[in-house]
């Protein structure tokens, strides 16, 4: 581990030739140095064992000196492939042994240094070189090496550091936000400015933050140039200081709020003092320019608390009183649940989506299209105190801190800039991959054109994709209004003639020739609905894209395709929900009874799960005998017909649930695939991140997860192949013998079962050790002088010997004692006898 200012520990590796007994030393030499070796794989700096045992050292801001977070040096020498010892500038926050270093591609470890070089190196290793993958961030990177030869002055980078690096990156991300990136210099005590952190963040902006900001990050303390010092002011006047506001009228009258206190109406620690008040003009339309005291030094200030601008939109589409969606330009910075007024309606919302506020209550008024939707986020105050006579006001953006892009950009105090377009103009002409991504898709947003000839319906601005297409249902709007033209039926974009710049109208209404007027595309919708949501209120296809410069695009859908309307079919889908669930009202669905109880449940004309399948059961009314809601396991055993289980493991051992009739009858019992137990089809509220550069020339393959991979153009986001439900299969790894008997026999052992898990084949071959209990010798008639083998068969032993002991006993021959002549066994001619036996 780090050495400098880090506690010393003890290491296994160099314990381990002292823990194993004799016995093993004697029959293998070579086990203390297999172990130790392990143990040094594991116990080097930034090695696993080394950051569990050491973790509370690592977490110590008094470590973070300069020689513990040094990241690299360099060669002092060139170096061949074959060198054991590599000269540097410098070893500084290097390990002493059995550190990793990075030279170009290669690994090396080493097992010693001296003050300028590492000796013992071990050439072309192998081992971690990051933390994190280009793609996925929660990968480390492991790496291999050849040995290479490098040149001098060459860049050795620290490996033994990537954890502390790592950790020390994620302290200065939460302690010094803003300097995360930012490398101090080397000399600075790191972990004594990261506990000071709180001062230098309370004190900032001050002439000593500048301070010590330069000398932490450049090493130099800078002069500190205040042009008030240099002004010239009457007697002893102090410079009194102000920050300004732009904010719009509510009700009220504002002018008489000079001197008085803003309150913020959601949060009433939020207070400023109001030292002037200006009103001016926009398009006709009045706004107030509000100073708020500061003082005359960094601690007198009335600002307190956050002050934060109203959220503010504005309506796409009308609603009717009791309508439970507001469908609006944007929901960005409202909150995901609160109070919107619009007019007289204060409308309470609990949820939203993109471009759409959800579970609305409150709209006692039609609202109209293009109807301005605010956030009751506003501020008051009261007119000369008295507060009879309240002012209410919305906080406005203000535009600053503008760049020129263009040298010829002239300007002057008062001159009125007005905004050209919000965000990133992106042109169609597929110059780059920006364009060609950003125009593949097909948006639902509401693009209003002026119609310059009522008969052609050729319209002022260039047609786009992105705005309108064909199959577009649209309405015809008198110019500067929200004044419709009615039509009988539907009016939907036939054809676009793009070179002149006209639209083919299906169910044109008549427009007068001296009317101007406007043609607006309708929002697309879903034909499907869940019970939470208005029929056919839900957006579909994309309803937005956000890109950050040229690197990457935010996507915004809820993940849905229009409804087929009007014969156009092309991106176009009715959703119908599928659900696999089987409904049992009758108790001719109950089989298999037994016992007064029912195994098996029928249903035709056939059932829709799998073997293995978690199911959800929810009862009408009263519970089956023997379930109650909630999840179970299926097996099926014919195609109209199942059994339920408590859990997956015993759906193959045959203890089914046993299921009994209410008293209270059948009832209805609904049983559904458990992650289709939401039936109801909602949005998805997606926001995706694209990367916009693409590589179709080379690259490497990347790991696809379970889960979604893409989108289509309409915004409905792709899933892969892979799914998240797993099928376990393989060899038996492990057995835990919990009783094991006695008394087995050795030539017929047991038959063991396994009786977990849903597997068919899985058996297991018992191996029984024991012992020679007795030996059964049969009978001899005569004596046995000498053994000369004993062999021993069956039981699959191995090593089993038996000693015979043989012992001298007498033994007994009967004869009959008459002479051969009258039938007995003794010759008086021959002196023989002839025994029985």
């Amino acid at each position: 581990m780090i050495q400098t200012g880090f506690e010393s520990r003890i290491k296994v590796q160099d314990l381990i030739d002292h823990q194993l007994p004799e016995f093993i030393l004697e029959e293998s030499p070579n086990a203390v140095e297999f172990l130790k070796q392990y143990y040094i794989s594991q116990e080097y700096q930034g090695g696993p064992i080394d950051i569990s045992d050491n973790l509370d050292q690592y977490l110590k801001l008094d470590n973070l000196t300069p020689e513990v977070i040094v990241d690299s040096t360099t060669t002092s020498n060139a170096t061949s492939s074959t060198d054991t010892i590599i000269s540097v500038s410098s070893t500084k926050g290097f390990p002493n042994q059995y550190g990793l270093l990075k030279i170009d591609n290669e690994v090396i470890t080493y097992t010693g240094i001296t003050t300028n070089s590492f000796t013992g190196c071990v050439r072309g290793f192998s081992g971690v070189t990051n933390y994190h993958q280009d793609l996925n961030r929660g990968e480390l990177v492991f790496s291999t090496s050849t040995a290479a030869e490098h040149s001098n002055s060459s860049s050795v980078q620290n490996l033994s550091s990537l954890f502390l690096k790592d950790f020390y990156k994620k302290l200065k991300s939460t302690f010094t936000p803003g300097l995360e990136d930012i490398k101090f210099i080397d000399e600075i005590d790191v972990g004594n400015f990261i506990r000071r952190a709180k001062d230098f963040y309370a004190s900032k902006g001050t002439d000593e933050a500048l301070k010590i900001l330069f000398k932490v990050i450049f090493g130099e303390t800078p002069s500190i140039i205040n042009l008030e010092d240099y002004l010239i002011k009457p007697s002893s006047a102090n410079y009194v200081r102000r920050e300004v506001a732009i904010l719009e009228l509510i009700s009220g009258e504002p002018s008489k709020i000079v001197g008085q206190t803003l309150i913020k109406t959601t949060d009433e620690n939020t207070t400023a003092s109001i030292s002037a008040i200006e009103p001016f003009s926009r398009k006709g339309k009045t706004f107030y320019k509000i100073e708020f005291y500061i003082g005359n030094d960094e601690n007198s200030s009335s600002v307190v608390g956050n002050f934060e601008i109203t959220p503010n939109t504005k309506l796409i589409e009308s609603v009717s009183v009791g309508s439970s969606i507001l469908t609006v330009d944007s929901t960005l910075s409202f909150s995901q649940s609160g109070t919107l007024v619009s007019g007289t309606n204060n409308i309470s919302y609990t949820g939203k989506s993109i471009n759409q506020f959800f579970g609305c209550s409150g709209i006692t008024d039609t609202i109209l299209t293009a109807s301005n939707i605010r956030s009751n986020d506003t501020y008051y105050s009261y007119e000369d105190g008295d507060t009879s006579k309240k002012v209410e006001l919305i906080l406005l953006g203000v535009i600053q801190d503008l760049v020129e892009d263009s040298k010829n950009f002239k300007v002057g105090e008062d001159d009125i800039i007005r905004v050209k377009n919000l965000g990133d103009k992106i042109k169609n002409n597929n110059s780059n991959w920006k364009e060609i991504f950003a125009n593949s898709f097909i948006y639902n947003t509401s693009a209003r054109y002026e119609i310059v000839d009522n008969g052609s319906v050729k319209l002022g601005s260039t047609i786009d994709r992105s705005s309108l297409k064909i199959g577009d249902e649209v309405e015809i709007l008198e110019r500067g209004s929200e004044i419709v033209v009615s039509s009988s039926n539907v009016i939907y974009i036939e054809g676009i003639d793009s070179a002149t710049n006209t639209l083919t109208l299906a169910n044109k209404p008549i427009l007068n020739a001296s009317t101007k007027y406007d043609v607006r595309r309708k929002l697309n919708k879903t034909k499907s609905s869940g019970p939470d949501f208005e029929s056919s209120s839900l957006l579909s296809d994309i309803l937005n894209l956000y890109v950050d410069k040229d690197d990457y695009a935010y996507v915004t859908s809820n993940s849905l395709p229009s409804e087929e309307k009007n014969g156009i079919v092309d991106y176009r889908l009715d959703i119908e929900p599928n659900i696999k669930s089987v409904s049992i009202a009758s108790t001719a669905n109950f089989k298999d009874f037994s016992e007064g109880v029912y195994n098996t449940i029928e249903f035709n004309p056939s059932v829709p799960f799998l073997t293995g399948d978690k199911i959800y059961y929810l009862p009408q009314n009263e519970s089956l005998v023997g379930l109650q809601t909630g999840n179970y396991y299926v097996k099926v055993i014919s195609t109209n017909q199942f059994k339920l289980y408590s859990s997956p493991s015993l759906v193959e051992s045959g203890s089914n649930i046993k299921i009994q009739i209410p008293n209270s009858g059948i009832g209805t019992h609904t049983f559904t695939l458990y992650s289709q137990r939401q039936s109801d089809l909602g949005i998805q509220k997606l926001l995706r991140k694209f990367p916009l550069e693409k590589n179709i020339e080379n690259g490497s393959g990347t790991l696809t997860i379970p889960g979604t991979t893409g989108m289509l153009i309409n915004g409905v986001e792709i899933n892969n192949y892979k799914s998240k439900d797993v099928v376990y299969y393989g060899p038996i790894e492990d057995v835990n013998i919990l009783f094991g008997g006695e008394d087995f026999d050795v030539i017929n052992p047991p038959l063991i079962e396994v009786s977990t898990g849903i597997g068919s084949t899985a058996k297991i071959q018992p191996v029984i050790s024991g012992s020679f209990e007795k030996v059964l010798v049969d009978s001899q008639n005569y004596n046995i002088d000498k053994i000369v083998f004993i062999g021993i068969s069956g039981g699959n032993g191995s090593g089993a010997v038996i000693e015979p002991v043989i012992i001298k006993r007498p033994r007994e021959v009967l004869f009959n004692a008459d002479e051969f002549s009258s039938g007995g066994g003794v010759s008086e001619t021959t002196n023989q006898i002839l025994f029985l036996t």
